[in-house]
C-alpha cells in the first residue's frame, strides 16, 4: 500500500513538471514577449548610453568556440540566442518555480552571496572601485525590496530576472573564457545587462502566470 502510495506520488511530481500544450504555449508568448523588450534594451537604449548594444549571439560565440574550436556563424548565434530566450528560460523557469519552495527567495540569497563575495574579494585583491560597489548596492536595494513588497509574486519575478542575468554573465561568461560577470571591462555593461535581464525575467514570468491564470 505504501509503494503504491509512493508511485502514485511520484508519478504526480512528474506529471506536475511536465507542463501541458497550453502551458507551453503561454511560457513561449511570455518569452517572446520579454525577449522582445530585451531587444529594445539591449539594441538601442544600451547603445544610447554605452555607444555599443549589448550583443548575446558574441556569448554563444565565444561559449562554443571555447569549448569546441569551432566558430559559430553570427546568424545561427542569433537564433540559438533567440530559442534559449523564447523557450529556454521560460521552460527552466517553469521547473525551478514548480518545484522548488520560495524559489524566490533562494535565488535572490544565492545571487546576492555570490555576488557579495566577488565584490569582496575584489576589495582584498585591490580590484575594488567605486563602479562596482555602487552596482552592489543597487542589486542589494533590489533584492531588499522582497522584504516590503506586498506582492510575493512581483517579487519572484523580479527575482528571476536577477537570476537570469547572474546565469548570463556569472556562469556562462566564465565558461566561455569571459571575466567573470564582465567587471573587468568596466562594469558598464554588466549593469546595462543586469537591467535588461530584470526586465526579460519579470516580463516573461509576469506574463506566463497571468496567462495562466495563477495570479
Amino acid at each position: 500500500m505504501n509503494s503504491d502510495k509512493m508511485t502514485t506520488e511520484a508519478s504526480s511530481s512528474l506529471n506536475a513538471l511536465l507542463p501541458q500544450p497550453k502551458t507551453v504555449l503561454h511560457l513561449f508568448a511570455g518569452g517572446y514577449i520579454a525577449l522582445m523588450a530585451w531587444e529594445i534594451w539591449a539594441r538601442t537604449i544600451t547603445a544610447w548610453i554605452l555607444g555599443n548594444p549589448l550583443e548575446p549571439p558574441g556569448l554563444v560565440i565565444s561559449l562554443v568556440q571555447f569549448w569546441t574550436g569551432y566558430t559559430l556563424s553570427l546568424p545561427t548565434a542569433t537564433f540559438a540566442h533567440y530559442v534559449v530566450g523564447i523557450a529556454g528560460y521560460p521552460i527552466f523557469y517553469f521547473i525551478v518555480s514548480r518545484s522548488l519552495k520560495r524559489w524566490g527567495l533562494i535565488l535572490d540569497l544565492f545571487v546576492w552571496i555570490i555576488f557579495t563575495a566577488f565584490v569582496a574579494y575584489s576589495y582584498v585583491k585591490g580590484g575594488f572601485t567605486v563602479e562596482m560597489g555602487l552596482f552592489w548596492l543597487v542589486v542589494s536595494i533590489v533584492s531588499a525590496t522582497r522584504m516590503l513588497n506586498p506582492s510575493s509574486f512581483l517579487a519572484d519575478c523580479l527575482s528571476w530576472g536577477t537570476f537570469t542575468w547572474f546565469n548570463a554573465l556569472g556562469i556562462f561568461a566564465p565558461l566561455a573564457g569571459l571575466p567573470f560577470l564582465l567587471m573587468e571591462w568596466g562594469g558598464g555593461l554588466s549593469f546595462m545587462s543586469y537591467v535588461g535581464h530584470a526586465l526579460f525575467g519579470f516580463i516573461a514570468a509576469y506574463v506566463f502566470e497571468t496567462m495562466e491564470g495563477t495570479v
